[in-house]
């Protein structure tokens, strides 16, 4: 079956196709996964990576029009087949997301930002199809996991080659994090609150201690946009609610001199539990994820002392040095998959799942 993708513009979209009917993104039985704001015209926009879309239609053609405020690459897949990335970049743009006249029937679509939320925020507008857009209700898994995290949870590199490479938005990917892997595995949906170079308590390369708070991730964390601080998640109307969260922050906070203290870092952290808590549920399981050795050993008392929390250490041997290095020497695919299977382990544990 052959299938084509391009990106045009609406008018020149709307101009080769005929017989199609065009819907609102708010407006359709599209399933969107992550944080997402609904806006006036029935757009909805998001900036966090890993955020997902499904989409299931019955025609031969499915195009959705969207906008976004730098350049963003988008991962597809068509009933259940992964396709090459695709990538959104200014205003009004039309993706055409599956186009096969000799394909007229039932499809499953999903799209996914790949992509943090520094390289832009995407807007969706609308989806057109020369057929009939069906319900997704079904499609919602049992379990949603919440992940909070770095570079690592966001897939800084994770299509890179070596080590050695610098960092590059195409070679970035969350589809293969740990994050993604450890979903999969429990059969979960899951949403990605992450950002590149920050912290608990301390972000990379800060000449401080401590840094600004409103600049790490024990702020961001209850934001609605990652690049907005002055956007807030409603935690009481979110359209999903966490079964289990995962905290991997650490790595900057002990990166580069001047490290915080022990005490600065567990209060930091103890606070981030307690406010997540406060806002999912007191009785959410947490599991601490472990990768500056620095940290292992007051995460490891700290989980000692709190309810149902426990820790999962990937902070040595756990991936080869060597092969499984990608940009700025992160883990790439391959190293992130010997994450996951750390993670799962504990995650089973902690959980019973």
């Amino acid at each position: 079956m052959k299938r084509i993708f391009w990106i045009m513009t609406l008018c020149a979209a709307l101009t080769a196709c005929s017989g199609e009917k065009t819907t609102p993104i708010a407006d359709s039985p599209a399933r969107v996964v992550g944080r997402t704001a609904t806006l006036d015209d029935g757009s909805i926009s998001f900036d966090w990576s890993g955020v997902y879309i499904d989409i299931r239609f019955r025609g031969s053609y499915l195009a959705v029009e969207l906008s976004d405020t730098k350049r963003n690459y988008l991962n597809l897949w068509i009933d259940g087949e992964e396709q090459p990335k695709l990538t959104s970049e200014g205003e009004h743009t039309t993706l055409v997301l599956f186009n096969d006249p000799s394909a007229e029937g039932e499809h499953l679509i999903r799209l996914q930002k790949a992509t943090e939320a520094e390289q832009g925020r995407i807007t969706l507008h609308s989806l057109t199809t020369d057929g009939r857009l069906l319900a997704t209700d079904d499609l919602k898994l049992q379990r949603h996991i919440e992940f909070y995290g770095d570079s690592l949870t966001c897939g800084y590199g994770t299509e890179s080659k070596s080590g050695s490479e610098p960092f590059l938005p195409e070679t970035e990917n969350c589809r293969y994090t740990y994050a993604a892997l450890t979903a999969a595995h429990f059969g979960a949906d899951y949403n990605l609150i992450s950002h590149s170079g920050r912290g608990l308590v301390r972000n990379y390369g800060d000449s401080l201690q401590l840094s600004d708070p409103k600049t790490t991730m024990s702020s961001r964390a209850f934001r609605l946009f990652d690049e907005d601080p002055d956007s807030a998640w409603d935690f009481t109307t979110s359209p999903y609610r966490p079964d289990a969260i995962v905290i991997t922050l650490g790595t900057n906070d002990f990166s580069t001199p001047p490290h915080p203290t022990e005490e600065q870092y567990i209060a930091g952290y103890r606070a981030l539990i307690e406010k997540l808590r406060t806002a999912w549920g007191k009785e959410l399981p947490v599991l601490c994820v472990v990768h500056s050795p620095y940290a292992v050993k007051c995460v490891q008392e700290m989980v000692k002392e709190l309810p149902n929390t426990a820790m999962a250490d990937i902070s040595c041997d756990v991936y080869n040095r060597t092969t499984d290095l990608g940009a700025s020497e992160h883990p790439n695919r391959y190293g992130q998959e010997k994450m996951a299977r750390v993670v799962i382990e504990k995650f089973a544990q902690l959980t019973g799942w």
